[in-house]
């Protein structure tokens, strides 16, 4: 039987240090006081894959580790999940990406400084094992696309072709580049948007993949790139779905106060996926999505505060029923 998830991206640890540094910047130059500081396995797929398990979902994740400590907690991270590793490949004599979020001074997300990897960020090429393994699944996931240069209109675009051709629901959440590169970002997807059925962005990713200031103008362009469905992730504003003829705005859920917004997207992309797998409306995937992401923000730290199956539903058939 199919796994349900096959996951491929960066991964990573994030440092998240809480607390309440000075207000101006003459004392932050001098300050020394406390903080609380937890460490989670991270990375462009690290939350979605543990999210996605957290939903019931058997998921397996593709990428690559350092041989060190970090690495080792990153992989058991992802197991005590329920997460399969076994796609994950160990890189000797390498470190891996460290994500610091100094959430001190008032934002929910920044600033924020990292350490980039010395080993590539998932495997460039597939051996053909690794292949029937990844399409053993009802779903491909793709987190951190823009992230690895050295990938882009390589072995992940076949995948993705062979995904389709196979019945897979496909899916594609690029994010940035880390490097400078002149807008539109568009034609580094632009072999690969054809056989993505959903495609997630936030507004200002949107904007610089297709150098359109509207939003509904970037997302038509994504949309006659290929994309079957883009949804733009607006933070506190919610998120937009666009289809073919229809336009779909869904507020932000409020479910307590936000003490943090990390993995807040990777939370909306997972809720929203669990829906697609399930054949769900658009109204309903992204409302189920919204909840899932409005959990998240309630505590520290990625997928740690990501609420059961259970829970999810039982907030979703509440707002439905009103």
């Amino acid at each position: 039987m199919p796994r349900d998830v096959s996951a491929i991206g960066p991964l990573n640890v994030d440092l998240l240090i809480t607390g309440q540094g000075p207000a101006n910047w003459e004392a932050i130059t001098t300050w020394d006081g406390p903080s609380n500081v937890e460490m989670t396995a991270a990375g462009s797929v690290g939350y979605t894959a543990q999210d996605l398990a957290k939903l019931g979902l058997s998921v397996q994740v593709c990428s690559c580790l350092p041989d060190d400590p970090l690495g080792t907690f990153i992989q058991a991270a992802l197991q005590r999940a329920s997460v399969d590793t076994e796609l994950v490949r160990v890189v000797q004599d390498t470190v891996g990406a460290i994500g610091v979020y100094m959430l001190l001074f008032g934002s929910r997300k920044r600033p924020l400084t990292y350490r980039l990897p010395t080993h590539d960020f998932w495997p460039l090429y597939f051996t053909p094992d690794e292949v029937e393994r990844l399409l053993d699944a009802r779903l491909l996931h793709t987190g951190g696309y823009l992230h690895f240069e050295a990938a882009w209109h390589g072995d992940l675009v076949g995948l993705y072709r062979q995904a389709r051709e196979r019945g897979l629901v496909t899916s594609l959440d690029p994010q940035f580049p880390l490097f400078d590169l002149p807008r539109p970002w568009l034609p580094a997807l632009e072999d690969v948007l054809p056989n993505v059925d959903v495609l997630f962005c936030d507004e200002t990713e949107a904007r610089s993949l297709t150098a359109k200031s509207s939003l509904d103008d970037a997302a038509r362009c994504l949309l006659r790139a290929g994309a079957g469905v883009v949804v733009i992730k607006q933070g506190g504003e919610g998120a937009t779905i666009y289809r073919e003829g229809t336009r779909l705005h869904q507020p932000a859920v409020a479910l307590g106060g936000v003490v943090d917004t990390i993995g807040a997207g990777d939370a909306f992309d997972a809720g929203f996926l669990y829906g697609t797998l399930h054949d769900w409306s658009l109204e309903r995937r992204a409302l189920f999505a919204g909840i899932a992401a409005g959990f998240t923000v309630t505590g520290v730290g990625g997928s740690q505060t990501m609420p059961s199956l259970e829970q999810v539903m039982a907030e979703l058939q509440a707002r439905e029923s009103r």
